[in-house]
């Protein structure tokens, strides 16, 4: 009897030590789920500035069709104005790492990203990213690369590009809905999500041959379960088009971004950033 008692009090022990355990992840994460949506919890006594958020801007292509296609001489522009306004452009890593120290920056500060992949990416937007010495990431899916494509990017071209201020990160593989993917349930769909978000990473990996450690979700469209199996994929950021700005001192795993439309106008897009 003494002994059942001894494995009761045991287990009652280690119960109170899980709970205590998961509550004190669970907030430093400072992190919960609401509506399948990753929402942030914002950390006590701390009074949040303009230097700690970081606003991030999506764009697409230049030149192209579509609203979500700028002229070259807008978007040229729109990158002047963020220097004339003392707004530093930095990295995706440089974000990444003032979120993991929770430290926030002495200056405003914004990302740039850009998605899918055209050609305008390699023609236009290089070229002004390097003269302005602007970091950019450029979220890149698989089927948009070929080899020999005349107006496509070629693995080459993303190698140049590398090189010179256009940080090459992934955006799936053939650009579907995921969340519809994985909704379907089925062993064909779990495969197809293992392409596009696993399979796509180390495809990125080995013909560029660097780390790929952020994912752009197609369309946007993302779920808690989708930003588990990137996570366990081994990225280190997702990212959304949820709007609003990132709070370096909040451990957020999913990132907003903003999309910029050509109907907006550079005064619009500066705002996004101030």
């Amino acid at each position: 009897m003494i002994k059942i008692d001894n494995l009761l009090i045991s287990i009652s022990f280690l119960s109170v030590l899980l709970v205590s355990l998961y509550i004190g992840v669970y907030y430093k994460t400072d992190t919960y789920i609401k509506n399948e949506k990753e929402v942030f919890k914002a950390i006590a006594h701390s009074t949040i500035t303009r230097l700690h958020k970081v606003p991030i801007i999506l764009y697409h292509n230049i030149d192209g069709k579509g609203p979500y296609s700028l002229p070259f001489e807008k978007l040229k522009n729109q990158f002047a104005q963020l220097q004339k306004n003392n707004i530093k452009v930095i990295s995706l890593q440089q974000l990444e790492s003032h979120i993991d120290e929770h430290n926030p920056f002495n200056e405003k500060v914004v990302s740039i990203t850009f998605d899918d992949g055209y050609y305008s990416m390699y023609s236009k937007l290089m070229p002004l990213a390097r003269s302005m010495s602007y970091p950019v990431t450029l979220f890149v899916y698989i089927d948009t690369i070929m080899p020999g494509g005349a107006k496509s990017l070629t693995w080459k071209m993303l190698t140049v590009m590398q090189k010179n201020n256009i940080d090459i990160q992934c955006h799936s593989q053939s650009h579907p809905d995921l969340v519809k993917l994985y909704n379907k349930g089925t062993i064909e769909s779990k495969y197809a999500l293992y392409r596009e978000i696993y399979l796509s990473k180390k495809i990125l990996e080995l013909y560029l041959n660097k780390n790929i450690d952020y994912f752009a979700f197609p369309y946007g469209r993302y779920s808690v379960e989708l930003i588990e199996l990137c996570r366990d994929a081994g990225y280190k950021r997702v990212f959304s088009t949820d709007y609003g700005s990132n709070i370096v001192t909040r451990d957020n795993f999913c990132l907003r971004r903003h999309h910029v439309k050509n109907s907006y106008s550079d005064e619009k897009v500066l705002s996004l950033a101030w």
